[in-house]
C-alpha cells in the first residue's frame, strides 16, 4: 500500500492551509483534502506550521546583506576611483539597462523588509489598541477628576436646605434655620460637612424638577457622602463635625443599622465633654491634667450660637439615653459630666430672644441606688450650688419632694426641654430599676425595690401634674398655633406613657419570683393597659394630622412597639381578647416606615419601623402557636427581645376587665380572696392574710401603701380624650 494513505501517516499531517484559513476540520488525505476537492482548490501540507513573528535566523540572514551592501558600496567606490568597470564583459549600450550589483541588493533588501512589517504590523498595531483600551478602562489620568452627572449638593442646595429643615429639624432641633441659611450662602466651607450629611438624611425625599432621585442614585451618593462626613467630622473639634454627626446617628438609626449609629453615639459623647459642651460656659473650670487641654472651641459670637451649642449637647444626650434604654447599656453622660440648663423655647430661639432656663437634674448612680431615696433628687435647679445641698433641705420642707421642680421658672422651656425629661425619666427606671438585680427571697431587697417603684411611679405622676396645660395635649391647645401636634411633645408624652408600662409591667404581670408579696397588680395591669390604648391613639392621630410625607422619630417607633407588646401580653397573661389597638399599633409602624422610605417606593428594604412592626407580628405568631405563618421566622432568633422593652411573657392567670381607676381598690378588694390559687397568682395568698397575723415590718409597711386607694386611683397617662382635631404640622417651630 502506498505510504500517503497510512493511517499513521495521515495522523501525523497537520491541518492544510485551506482548512486552518477557513478554520474547518481538515480529513488530512492525500493528494488532496475532502474539504479542497469540493472547494477545488489547491491543497497543501505544511511541514512546520508558521509561527507569527520574525523567523528564526532572519535577523541573521539581514546582517548576512547588510554586509553584502557594504562591500558592494565599497567595491563600487573602488571601481570608480580606479577606473575599471566591474563588469568589464558586458557592452556599454546594453549597461545602463542592466541594474547594478547595489540597485540589485537594495531591491532585494526592502522587499524583505517590507514583507517583514507587513507581518508584525498587525501584531503591534492590535496590541496598542489592546494596551490602550484597557488603560481607558482601568487607568484613568491622575490628573482628571472623573466626571460626575450630577452634584446634589451644588444643584439642588435650597431644596436640600428646605427638605432637612422639613422633615428632619422638628426630631433634632439643633441648627438655627436663619442663621444656617446665610453662612450656607457666605461660607459654604464652614458648613460644608453639615450639608453633606442633610444631603444623606434628604435626598429620598428630593424632588428636583418634579421628579424623585432615581433608588440607585441615593443609595450610592448617600453610601459616599456618608463616608466622606465620617472622614471629616472626627478630623477635628467644631461644632458643625458634632451636628453633621448627630445627623448621621439619627439617619442610620431609622435606616434600621444600629450597630453602625452605636460607635458614632459612643464618640459623640465622649467628644462632646471634651469639647465642654456638656457644662454652661459659666460652670467651667480647668481640671488638674499632666497635660492640661486648651479651650476646643472661641467663646460664641452671639445669644443664638449658644442655644445652638445647648441644644447640640442635649441631642447627643438624647441618643445616648436611646441607645441605653434599647440595648440596655450603661449611660456615657453622668451627673459627674452634665451642668447643663435646659434648651429654651423654640420660638423664641428662632426669634433671637434671649431668656434663661432652670438647670436639668441628673442622678447620681451612687446616690440613686435601691435603698437610698430618691424623693428629694431634684429634677430642676437654679444654679449648680442647688444640685448638691438643696435635697436636704427639701425633704423637711416638702412631702413629695417636688417644691424644687415646682418653684423653678419653667417657663421659658418647650416641647423639646419636656422631649430631654420625659426620656430622661425612661431612662431612669430602666437603670435603677428594671436592670437591679433583686433577691426576691430577701424582704429587705424586695421592700427597697417596692419602694423605689413607689417613687418612681410617684415621679411620673407628678410630671404630668406639673406639665402645662399646653403640652398636655401635645400643643394642641396653644394660643400660637392652636390645633397643631407638636413633633418633640408627641413624642415626650408617648415616652412617658410608655415609662409607665415599663415601671408597672412587673407587678402587673407577676412570676413565680413574687409569689406571696402583696402587690397591686390589677392597677399595674389597668395603668399598662390603658397606657398603650393611649399610645395608640396618639400615634394615629399624630400620623393622621401629620404630612404622608413627613417622617417621624424612631423614638416614636419604640413607644409603638412597647405598647404593642404590652398589649399581647396582657392578652396572654390574663386571657382576654387582644386589644383591637394592637393591630392598630402595627398599621402604625408600617405607615412609619413607608415614610421613612420618603419618595422612592421602589425597593423598600427594611428599616427601623418595619424591623419593629415585624418583631410585633412575630411575637404574636409566636404567642399563638403559629411559627409555619410566621412571615420571617429567621429574624426572631436574630434579635432576641431587649429587656428594656418589654417583660417576659408569665404563664396565664385569671381573666381580666379593663376598669376605671375610681372602682379599682374596691374591684381588686372582692376579687383576691375569691381568685383560685395557680402558678401565675401564688402572690394573691398573701393578700388573704391578715395584717395583724403577719409581721409588721418594712415590706408589708409599703405593700400596705401600694393597695392605698391614694396610689391606686392617681391620675398617671397623658391620655387624649379632651384633644381638638389635629391640624398641619408643617410650620411648627421647636
Amino acid at each position: 500500500m502506498d505510504s500517503a494513505y497510512d493511517p499513521s501517516s495521515e495522523a501525523e499531517l497537520p491541518s492544510c492551509s485551506g482548512c486552518r484559513k477557513r478554520k474547518l476540520k481538515c480529513s488530512r488525505q492525500k493528494p488532496a483534502c475532502s474539504n479542497c476537492e469540493r472547494l477545488q482548490t489547491t491543497c497543501v501540507y505544511e511541514a512546520r506550521r508558521a509561527k507569527p513573528g520574525l523567523k528564526s535566523g532572519a535577523v541573521e540572514g539581514l546582517n548576512q546583506r547588510l554586509e553584502k551592501v557594504e562591500r558592494a558600496l565599497f567595491g563600487q567606490a573602488h571601481t570608480e576611483d580606479g577606473g575599471e568597470s566591474a563588469f568589464p564583459d558586458i557592452e556599454p549600450a546594453h549597461r545602463a539597462n542592466v541594474p547594478s550589483p547595489l540597485e540589485a541588493v537594495l531591491s532585494t533588501l526592502a522587499g524583505e523588509l517590507q514583507r517583514l512589517n507587513q507581518n508584525m504590523t498587525p501584531n503591534r498595531e492590535q496590541t496598542q489598541e489592546t494596551s490602550a483600551r484597557k488603560r481607558r478602562r482601568y487607568e484613568p489620568p491622575e490628573d482628571e477628576e472623573p466626571r460626575r452627572d450630577y452634584d446634589v449638593i451644588d444643584e439642588t442646595l435650597d431644596d436640600l436646605v428646605d427638605a432637612y429643615f422639613s422633615h428632619v429639624q422638628p426630631w433634632i432641633p439643633m441648627i438655627n434655620m436663619r442663621d444656617f441659611r446665610t453662612r450656607a450662602q457666605s461660607n459654604r466651607d464652614q458648613v460644608k460637612v453639615v450639608l453633606q450629611a442633610m444631603a444623606v438624611a434628604t435626598l429620598r425625599y428630593l424632588e428636583p424638577d418634579g421628579e424623585p432621585l432615581s433608588p440607585e442614585f441615593v443609595k450610592n451618593e448617600t453610601c459616599k457622602l456618608r463616608r466622606t462626613v465620617l472622614l471629616d467630622a472626627l478630623d477635628g473639634l467644631t461644632v458643625e463635625n458634632l451636628q453633621a454627626l448627630i445627623i448621621i446617628a439619627f439617619t442610620d438609626i431609622g435606616d434600621g443599622n444600629l450597630d453602625k449609629a452605636w460607635p458614632i453615639i459612643g464618640s459623640l459623647t465622649r467628644t462632646v465633654e471634651y469639647m465642654e459642651l456638656s457644662v454652661e460656659a459659666e460652670d467651667r473650670h480647668q481640671r488638674p491634667a499632666v497635660l492640661p487641654s486648651t479651650t476646643c472651641l472661641p467663646p460664641p459670637l452671639k445669644w443664638v450660637e449658644e442655644e445652638e451649642r445647648r441644644r447640640v449637647f442635649w441631642n447627643i444626650f438624647i441618643l445616648d439615653r436611646f441607645s441605653s434604654v434599647v440595648k440596655g447599656w450603661n449611660t456615657s453622660l453622668t451627673a459627674a459630666d452634665v451642668c447643663r440648663r435646659l434648651p429654651i423655647c423654640g420660638g423664641k430661639w428662632f426669634e433671637d430672644e434671649p431668656a434663661v432656663t432652670p438647670y436639668f437634674g441628673i442622678w447620681d448612680r451612687s446616690r440613686a441606688k435601691i435603698g437610698n431615696s430618691i424623693t428629694f433628687l431634684p429634677g430642676h435647679y437654679p444654679s449648680p450650688s442647688h444640685s448638691t445641698g438643696a435635697e436636704a433641705n427639701d425633704a423637711e420642707s416638702s412631702s413629695h419632694g417636688q417644691k424644687s421642680s415646682s418653684t423653678v421658672d419653667m417657663s421659658m422651656v418647650g416641647a423639646f426641654a419636656y422631649y430631654v425629661e420625659s426620656i430622661e425619666s425612661l431612662s431612669q427606671i430602666t437603670t435603677y430599676f428594671l436592670q437591679t438585680k433583686i433577691d426576691f427571697n430577701n424582704r429587705q431587697e424586695v421592700s427597697s425595690w417596692l419602694t423605689r417603684f413607689k417613687e418612681l411611679d410617684l415621679r411620673l405622676v407628678h410630671w404630668k401634674m406639673y406639665l402645662p396645660q399646653q403640652w398636655k395635649d401635645s400643643g394642641i391647645s396653644r394660643e400660637t398655633m392652636p390645633g397643631v401636634m407638636d413633633p418633640n411633645m408627641t413624642v415626650a408624652n408617648a415616652t412617658h406613657n410608655i415609662s409607665l408600662i415599663l415601671l408597672h409591667q412587673r407587678i402587673a404581670y407577676p412570676d413565680a419570683e413574687l409569689s406571696g408579696i402583696r402587690l397591686p397588680s390589677l392597677c399595674s395591669a389597668d395603668t399598662c393597659y390603658n397606657a398603650a390604648m393611649e399610645t395608640a391613639n396618639m400615634t394615629t392621630k399624630y400620623l393622621e394630622g401629620s404630612s404622608p410625607k413627613l417622617p417621624v422619630s424612631p423614638q416614636l417607633g419604640i413607644c409603638a412597639f412597647v405598647s404593642g407588646r404590652v398589649l399581647l401580653v396582657h392578652w396572654r397573661y390574663y386571657k382576654t381578647a387582644l386589644a383591637e389597638e394592637f393591630s392598630v399599633l402595627v398599621d402604625n409602624l408600617k405607615e412609619m416606615s413607608r415614610r421613612w422610605h420618603g419618595i422612592r417606593m421602589q425597593d423598600q428594604q427594611s428599616c427601623f419601623f418595619s424591623q419593629l412592626s415585624d418583631r410585633l407580628s412575630n411575637l404574636y405568631y409566636e404567642y399563638e402557636g403559629a411559627e409555619e405563618a410566621t412571615p420571617n421566622s429567621n429574624d426572631r432568633q436574630r434579635q432576641p427581645t431587649d429587656v428594656a422593652l418589654g417583660p417576659q411573657i408569665p404563664n396565664p392567670t385569671n381573666t381580666y376587665q379593663p376598669c376605671t381607676q375610681a372602682n379599682l381598690a374596691s374591684q381588686f378588694s372582692a376579687l383576691a380572696p375569691a381568685v383560685p390559687v395557680g402558678q401565675g397568682n401564688q402572690w394573691r395568698v398573701a393578700d388573704s392574710i391578715s395584717p395583724s397575723s403577719a409581721r409588721a415590718d418594712e415590706l408589708s409597711a409599703i405593700s400596705q401603701i401600694l393597695m392605698d386607694n391614694d396610689f391606686l386611683e392617681m391620675d398617671r397617662i397623658i391620655s387624649f380624650e379632651d384633644m381638638m382635631a389635629a391640624g398641619d404640622l408643617q410650620h411648627t417651630v421647636l
